[in-house]
């Protein structure tokens, strides 16, 4: 297999992961069909939640299914992982036991902040409890809990739906709050960007983490030629 083969460890969710791989596409400079990266794909969405055990310390445990299917990629050629799930990073440290990197969705968005001083970030409630983002170098808020429980969380459970209408009503007042916290507003849910580029007057002040892992993979797969 080629060394600039991509492997894709999806389904976290579904729409996340199709999302991932049109910016994937998009973003990677080409002429023709042939210069795009080859990409493995495993959108498998029967990987178990990965809120409820960090949250709750309940359901069951999603590590060895992810592992499974990290295996099955890397066995099948692929060279490096992504993984477009940003609360599946809380497994990282065990993900990235493996012999190829396993790029990091929070160090990719670092990248993208610019000058933002602090930012704030609209996340499952599990990706916050697990401070996955203490790896910015800039600090980072929340929402309140009155915006979190009501606005944020609703809207990712609408676009597991399929309703974004609802999800972007939901989203707009909490982004709204966080920049008036803060320089920019990541989208710490890979579910989210699909639904705030239904507002490109606000859009402008996000950082997309999604957006950010696919040029942090193509600029390993250039890389590698």
């Amino acid at each position: 297999m080629r060394p600039d083969t991509l492997g894709i460890l999806g389904g976290m969710g579904p729409l996340a992961t199709a999302d991932f791989l049109r910016k994937l596409v998009e973003l990677t400079p080409v002429t023709s069909d042939q210069e795009h990266l080859p990409v493995l794909v495993a959108n498998l969405p029967q990987i178990p939640d990965r809120v409820a055990p960090i949250l709750h310390g309940t359901g069951a445990d999603p590590l060895p299914e992810m592992r499974r299917i990290r295996d099955l990629l890397i066995a099948a050629g692929a060279q490096a992982i992504a993984m477009p799930c940003n609360t599946a990073h809380a497994w990282y440290p065990q993900l990235a036991d493996c012999d190829v990197p396993l790029l990091h969705i929070v160090d990719a968005t670092a990248e993208q902040l610019g000058d933002a001083k602090t930012v704030g970030l609209l996340a499952t409630a599990a990706t916050l409890k697990a401070r996955l983002f203490d790896r910015l170098p800039v600090p980072w808020i929340a929402p309140e809990e009155a915006i979190q429980r009501g606005c944020v969380l609703p809207a990712i459970a609408a676009v597991k739906r399929a309703e974004f209408a609802l999800a972007e009503r939901l989203l707009r007042p909490a982004i709204e709050h966080l920049l008036e916290r803060s320089d920019r507003v990541v989208l710490a849910c890979t579910e989210l960007p699909p639904v705030v580029a239904r507002m490109p007057e606000i859009q402008a002040s996000c950082v997309d983490s999604s957006e950010a892992l696919a040029r942090a993979c193509v600029r390993w797969g250039l890389a590698q030629r």
